[in-house]
């Protein structure tokens, strides 16, 4: 039989995690927001992007996504809500010829696929 080799404490505690995300925040006039996000939109995208690749690694019902400056309201995008969102990211990726994020996007939409079918699959007696 064939040893597997095994990682050292000291090597796994130093690596970091492959799943992060940040929480965007967003200023909270009206306005002034309104201009942020569209100035900022490729990078909202792809932090909305990681948030909800952390989300599904951890196997969270939701996750925040927005803060507001000099405020305590946070919005959180539930699990159910992933799809939608992610599909929204493609379609703006695709119209501006954003590829990488549309391939990330692709992948999750896949994975949620297969994790889906896999949950809703029945032992049969």
């Amino acid at each position: 039989m064939k040893k597997t080799p095994t990682k050292k404490k000291s090597e796994s505690k130093s690596k970091k995690s492959k799943y992060q995300y940040a929480v965007v925040e967003l200023p909270s006039d009206n306005g002034a927001m309104e201009n942020y996000i569209q100035k900022n939109r490729e990078e909202i995208n792809e932090k909305i992007v990681d948030a909800i690749e952390y989300a599904m690694h951890n196997r969270l019902g939701g996750v925040e996504v927005f803060c507001f400056k000099n405020s305590s309201f946070v919005v959180v995008l539930n699990r159910k809500d992933f799809r939608d969102s992610l599909e929204n990211i493609f379609d703006f990726g695709m119209e501006k010829e954003k590829f990488e994020i549309c391939a990330k996007v692709k992948q999750l939409i896949r994975r949620m696929d297969k994790l889906s079918h896999i949950s809703t699959y029945k032992k049969i007696k």
